[in-house]
């Protein structure tokens, strides 16, 4: 019996990135309702609420991320499928580390979360665009 290493891999890939968004959405809905509750993100009161708001708002771009990937996987072939999927799992590390370089000299202060949230925010409104 002869086996495709090819659409192996693929598919191994996309079950991947698949698991790896609905993760995703699940933790960042598990607090989101909470935040938009208590605090009003269009003037947060101090620090905390700030921190709070910018995390929420990235929360936010990567459902819409996620929503956006999956209207466009519906719409490709299996091949099509599985080179997006590879292609977005290497741009989720592309951008986890260009954000953990650019907020590198923050790492011991108070507004790091916040300023990595930012950043994550930032290019994935930029990817959802993209895609």
């Amino acid at each position: 019996m002869k086996i495709n290493l090819r659409k192996s891999r693929s598919l191994f890939w996309f079950i991947a990135l698949i698991t790896v968004l609905a993760t995703t959405s699940v933790f960042a809905q598990s607090g989101r309702s909470a935040i938009a509750q208590q605090i009003n993100c269009d003037r947060p009161q101090g620090d905390v609420e700030v921190r709070a708001c910018i995390r929420f708002r990235y929360e936010t771009s990567d459902k819409r991320l996620n929503e956006v990937y999956k209207q466009l996987v519906a719409k490709l072939s299996g091949e099509e499928r599985s080179i997006l999927a590879e292609a977005q799992i290497g741009w989720i590390k592309v951008r986890d580390k260009t954000c953990e370089f650019e907020v590198y000299k923050n790492r011991a202060g108070t507004g790091y979360q916040g300023f990595l949230n930012e950043c994550l925010d930032r290019m994935t409104k930029v990817r959802t665009a993209e895609l």
